[in-house]
């Protein structure tokens, strides 16, 4: 069970729940990587297909909270299963899963027009200030605006992810209610935010390296410009959509690791 609302780790801490994520996949690496190919299958058929793709958003925390009730079973000596992907969606927990998934769907749909909302008032801003020619007229102060929209956008969706982040665990693992939940991953990840950007560091590092031959290619490419382009640039186009899906199947699973890790620090450690 979690203890309270979580404990305050240290920074370095971020790097450890990278290890342990990587650890917990290499002890059951052919599980891991079927239960990521499903995730990314699904997610990819349910985003194609009109007025269903929501469900996808309200599907994603209640497929995690299986994921980490597989983690769970790997802590306590039980094997991990492909099945533990799909364990979510059993009653109690599934009907707060999934209202946690429809709470953040609500959250960024409301942060969606608010984004929208924050450019549109700018654009007005300057244009009231500064008439039709605003930005020949004062480009700081356009750039300005730009900008400080920009860093409300993201700190809210910053914020917004940090919600989740505890979430699935707190309540497949310990019965927490989906907006409780929400609160006390929101409270622990401010808390722990050092460790939590150490991380996020690792993680941007780790997919920069993955996808440097692909933006290798998108640079390169337009300097090498031959008869009959069109072909090529399809080729590069669908390889590079088949590289984008291998590399989300194989770093998932160590994502979903470090989730479960970072659980087990905050709040059991």
């Amino acid at each position: 069970m979690a203890v309270g609302e979580g404990r305050v780790v240290p920074a370095d801490h971020g790097l450890q729940w990278a290890r342990d994520g990587v650890e917990l996949v290499s002890a059951a690496p052919v599980v891991w990587l079927g239960m990521a190919l499903l995730f990314v299958l699904l997610g990819v058929a349910l985003s194609i297909v009109p007025g269903v793709s929501l469900l996808w958003n309200v599907a994603v925390p209640i497929l995690l909270g299986g994921v980490m009730l597989g983690c769970e079973a790997m802590r306590q000596g039980r094997p991990l299963e492909v099945r533990h992907l799909f364990a979510g969606f059993e009653a109690p927990r599934m009907q707060q899963l999934a209202l946690v998934g429809a709470l953040y769907l609500a959250a960024s749909i409301l942060l969606i027009v608010l984004g929208v909302g924050i450019a549109l008032g700018g654009s007005l801003l300057s244009a009231a200030m500064l008439g039709s020619g605003a930005f020949e007229q004062s480009p700081a102060l356009v750039v300005g605006l730009v900008a400080t929209g920009i860093i409300v956008f993201g700190a809210l969706a910053i914020l917004l992810s940090m919600t989740i982040w505890f979430a699935p665990a707190l309540v497949a693992l310990d019965g927490v209610a989906a907006l409780e939940a929400m609160r006390i991953s929101l409270y622990a990840s401010l808390r722990n935010t050092l460790p939590l950007l150490v991380y996020g560091l690792v993680l941007i590092g780790v997919g920069l390296l993955v996808m440097a031959p692909f933006i290798a290619a998108l640079i390169l490419l337009p300097l090498y410009q031959p008869t009959g382009t069109a072909p090529l640039m399809i080729a590069v186009a669908v390889g590079g959509a088949v590289f984008l899906v291998i590399c989300a199947v194989a770093i998932a699973p160590t994502i979903w690791g470090a989730m479960y890790a970072s659980y087990r620090d905050v709040f059991c450690g």
